[in-house]
C-alpha cells in the first residue's frame, strides 16, 4: 500500500466515517465528509483518484450522483457501500460505472483489501494513458476503463516488445477495430514507420492482386503507369488488412506466398521484390466460421494471426460509456460549448443495446450537440435505422422484404436535410458556422444546400 494516494469517504453516518478514517489513513490521506456538496467541491479543486460513496445520503440519491460525477470526473474511481446486501444493487451500481460495492457493516480487511484492488487498477490505467496516442497530435478514440478494455490494452502494452507478431483484430462493426490497429502502430518507437490501410471491400475483386501487389505498365487495359502496391508501400511498417474474410480465394493464395516469403511481384512482371512488413488484420466474422465454410485457407489464417486480439461490443462494456461520453462531449464541445450531459440523458445511454457500438455513440453525442440550445444535454434522441420506415416515422422493426433501395436513398436525403436546418436554425442562420459545427467540406455542404432547398 502506499500513502500517495488521496481518498475522499462520503457519508452521513459519523461513526462509520470515523471507522473509514481509522482504517484507512495508516496507508492513505483521507479526507471525510457527511454531505456530497463538499465533497464535490475538493472534486472541483483536484484529482482525487477514489471516492468511497454513501448509496443513500438524505440529500441524494448514490447512483443518481454516480451518473454526475463519472461524467465531470471520469479520472476519479468511486466505490459504493451500502447496508443493503443484495447483489442486484450491487450489480446496478457496477453497471452504471461504479469501481466496486462493500456492504456494511464491513471487515477492516475487506475494506483495505478492495481499495487497494481499486487504486492497483487506477495505476493501471495511468500507465495505459502514456501509451495511449491520444497525447499525441493524431487523435486515436480508444476509450475505456472497464476490466476487459484494461485487459486488452494490456496485450496490446506487451505486443510493443514483439513488433514482427502478425495480429487479427476481431469485433462487430464499430467496436474499434481500425483505431486498435493504429494504437499497434504507433506505440512503436519510430515513429516515421509507414501505416498501410487497405479496405477490402471496397475494392473490385478484379483489381484486388493490382492494389495489393502493384501493377506493371501495360499489364492490363487500363495500367498507364507502373504502380507500387500496398504491399511495398507498408515496407518497413504495417499493412491493416480491413475485414480480410471478403478476399478471394485466388488471391488467398498470393497472400500466402507474401507472408511467407516477404516478397512480391507486381502484375505483369517477374520481377521479385522483397520487402518488410506487419500485418494487422480484421474481420467481424468469427475465424472458425471462415475456415469451416472453406471461404478462407487455414493456412492464410494462421499467418495472419500471431496474435489474436478481440474488441468487446460496446454493450458488453457499459461501464465505459459515461468516460466515452465524457471524451466525445470534450472533442466536440470545442466548437459547440455545451460542456456535460443530465442524469437522464446518461441513463437513456446505458440502457441503449449499441448495435453500431462505439461508433454509433460517438454519432449520437455529436448530433446531441449540435441540437442542444443551452449548456447541458437533457436528452438524448438515438437514431436506429432499423426502426424507422421509408416515410422517417418511427415503427416496428422491419422485415427486410418492406425496404427498398428507393425507400433508403429517400429516408437517408430527408435525414440530411433536416440534420442540415436544424444546424442552420440553431445558428441563427449563419451558414458558415453550421458548416463548420457539421465538418462538412465547403463544396458539399453548399451542394446539399442546393440540393434540399435551403439556399434562401
Amino acid at each position: 500500500m502506499t500513502t500517495q494516494h488521496e481518498i475522499l469517504v462520503v457519508d452521513d453516518d459519523l461513526i462509520l466515517l470515523q471507522a473509514m478514517e481509522s482504517a484507512l489513513a495508516p496507508f492513505y490521506r483521507v479526507e471525510t465528509f457527511s454531505n456530497s456538496a463538499a465533497a464535490y467541491t475538493v472534486l472541483k479543486r483536484k484529482t482525487i483518484p477514489l471516492v468511497i460513496l454513501d448509496l443513500h445520503l438524505p440529500e441524494v440519491y448514490g447512483l443518481d450522483l454516480l451518473k454526475r460525477w463519472k461524467v465531470e470526473f471520469p479520472e476519479t474511481e468511486i466505490i459504493f457501500c451500502s447496508g443493503e446486501q443484495k447483489v442486484e444493487k450491487a450489480i446496478e451500481c457496477l453497471r452504471h460505472g461504479a469501481s466496486d460495492f462493500i456492504s456494511k457493516p464491513f471487515k477492516k480487511d475487506d475494506l483495505l483489501y478492495l481499495v487497494n484492488r481499486t487504486l492497483e487498477k487506477h495505476e493501471l490505467k495511468k500507465k495505459i494513458e502514456k501509451l495511449n496516442p491520444l497525447i499525441n497530435p493524431m487523435p486515436i478514440d480508444f476509450i475505456g476503463g472497464s476490466p476487459v478494455i484494461l485487459e486488452l490494452l494490456k496485450k496490446v502494452s506487451l505486443l510493443k516488445n514483439h513488433p514482427h507478431l502478425n495480429v487479427i483484430l476481431l469485433g462487430e462493426s464499430g467496436t474499434g477495430k481500425e483505431i486498435m490497429a493504429r494504437l499497434l502502430h504507433q506505440q512503436e518507437e519510430e515513429s516515421n514507420r509507414p501505416f498501410v490501410v487497405v479496405n477490402m471491400p471496397a475494392i473490385p475483386s478484379s483489381l484486388m492482386e493490382a492494389e495489393l501487389f502493384g501493377v506493371e505498365k501495360g499489364a492490363f487495359t487500363d495500367a498507364k503507369q507502373s504502380r507500387a502496391g500496398k504491399f511495398e508501400l507498408a515496407d518497413g511498417g504495417d499493412i491493416f488488412l480491413d475485414e480480410i474474410g471478403d478476399l478471394a480465394p485466388d488471391t488467398q493464395a498470393k497472400l500466402l506466398r507474401t507472408l511467407q516469403e516477404k516478397q512480391i511481384e507486381r502484375v505483369g512482371s517477374s520481377r521479385v521484390r522483397k520487402v518488410s512488413f506487419r500485418t494487422i488484420s480484421a474481420t467481424n466474422q468469427p475465424l472458425s466460421d471462415l475456415m469451416s465454410s472453406g471461404r478462407f485457407r487455414e493456412d492464410v489464417i494462421y499467418r495472419l494471426s500471431d496474435m489474436v486480439l478481440w474488441l468487446p461490443p460496446l454493450r458488453e462494456r457499459k461501464e465505459d460509456i459515461p468516460l466515452l461520453t465524457h471524451y466525445f462531449i470534450k472533442k466536440y464541445s470545442r466548437q459547440l460549448r455545451v460542456p456535460t450531459l443530465s442524469s437522464a440523458a446518461l441513463e437513456t445511454l446505458l440502457n441503449y443495446h449499441w448495435p453500431g457500438n462505439v461508433r454509433q455513440l460517438e454519432s449520437t453525442i455529436k448530433r446531441s450537440l449540435i441540437f442542444c440550445t443551452d449548456n447541458m444535454i437533457k436528452e438524448i434522441e438515438i437514431y436506429d435505422p432499423s426502426t424507422f420506415n421509408s416515410l422517417g416515422k418511427e415503427t416496428g422493426r422491419l422485415d427486410k422484404n418492406e425496404v427498398s433501395s428507393d425507400d433508403f436513398n429517400a429516408l437517408t436525403k430527408e435525414f440530411e436535410k433536416n440534420i442540415i436546418h436544424s444546424a442552420i436554425k440553431k445558428f441563427q442562420g449563419d451558414k458558415n458556422a453550421a458548416m463548420t459545427a457539421l465538418k462538412l467540406p465547403r463544396a458539399t455542404f453548399y451542394r446539399k444546400l442546393s440540393e434540399f432547398g435551403l439556399i434562401n
